[in-house]
């Protein structure tokens, strides 16, 4: 039977280029193996260290406009509120709610599966879209935020309601300056809260600069 040589036996007697030949031919699977893995481990570590968590997101919800326009914007207030934090990040997103019936239903599912999934705090939104999911218990009573009489709410209008479940649960973003240069499909936005969101302290640190 033959004897299945050892590496340093397969080495001997050979130039540099035929022991690299030689390694190669016999154990390319487990080099490839081996790269392979510090590639995975490599990636996972990086991926961790530059890993963002989300602060605070922030969500349009509402006809369609110019996404570009919600850049400027995220960025300053990711360097105003988290001085460009590398851990933690600001996100601003939209959802539009027209086109073809199809696509207003993804959107709907889209934004549904958001909300349950806790990734809105805060959203702009429109009269329109306010009154119609205000009985669904979707908006959070802006006076329950702890740091709410320190938002800078003299400039603004106050969206309140006076029945049952009276409260401030908006806000109107017609003075907000920082976001004066987005064109928004509709002139009467206003800010809300969602209202399972868990970032309190975040929610009422971004709304302090929108609303500044």
């Amino acid at each position: 039977m033959d004897r299945t040589l050892t590496l340093k036996e397969g080495l001997e007697n050979k130039s540099f280029k035929e022991k690299l030949d030689y390694i190669w031919y016999y154990y390319k699977f487990h080099i490839l193996a081996i790269l392979i893995l510090v590639f995975l481990v490599v990636s996972y570590i990086s991926t961790q260290i530059n890993r963002q968590e989300p602060y605070c997101n922030i969500t349009y919800i509402g006809n369609s406009i110019d996404v570009g326009e919600l850049v400027p914007v995220k960025d300053k207030l990711n360097n105003i509120v988290l001085n460009n934090d590398k851990h933690s990040v600001i996100n601003f997103d939209s959802i539009f709610t027209d086109g073809e019936s199809s696509a207003k239903l993804a959107m709907d599912q889209k934004l549904q599966a958001s909300i349950a999934a806790q990734q809105i705090d805060i959203a702009l939104v429109n009269k329109d879209f306010f009154e119609k999911n205000f009985p669904y218990d979707m908006f959070l009573n802006l006076e329950s935020l702890n740091g709410f009489s320190t938002l800078p709410l003299s400039n603004h209008e106050l969206i309140k309601k006076t029945d049952s479940n009276s409260g401030t649960y908006g806000i109107s973003i017609k003075n907000s300056s920082i976001l004066k240069d987005i064109h928004f499909a509709d002139d009467n936005n206003i800010l809300v809260v969602i209202s399972n969101t868990e970032h309190n302290d975040a929610v009422v640190n971004v709304l302090k600069t929108l609303l500044d």
